[in-house]
């Protein structure tokens, strides 16, 4: 598995929540992202299996409350390059 860089992250979140990516950051709430419901929370967790066999549970998926966390969670994860 290759890391991503933070542009192709908020790329991904982009796809997962219908948001344009020029609006997403680090300093984004969850709240402010209408597609960042319990669809587009599904949406990321299917991604992040698909793409980098990670498991993100449900009830981890709710501790997110930023892109900035989930930003972080791929960090974690090794999963993010910079």
């Amino acid at each position: 598995m290759n890391p991503i860089s933070t542009t192709e992250a908020l790329a991904m979140f982009s796809e997962c929540f219908m948001e344009p990516a020029e609006q997403l950051s680090a300093e984004v709430s969850r709240e402010s992202i209408p597609g960042w419901d319990s669809m587009g929370a599904l949406m990321l967790i299917a991604e992040l299996d698909e793409r980098f066999q990670l498991e993100l549970s449900a009830e981890e998926s709710r501790t997110l409350q930023s892109i900035g966390d989930a930003l972080a969670f791929l960090k974690r994860h090794g999963v993010l390059s910079d």
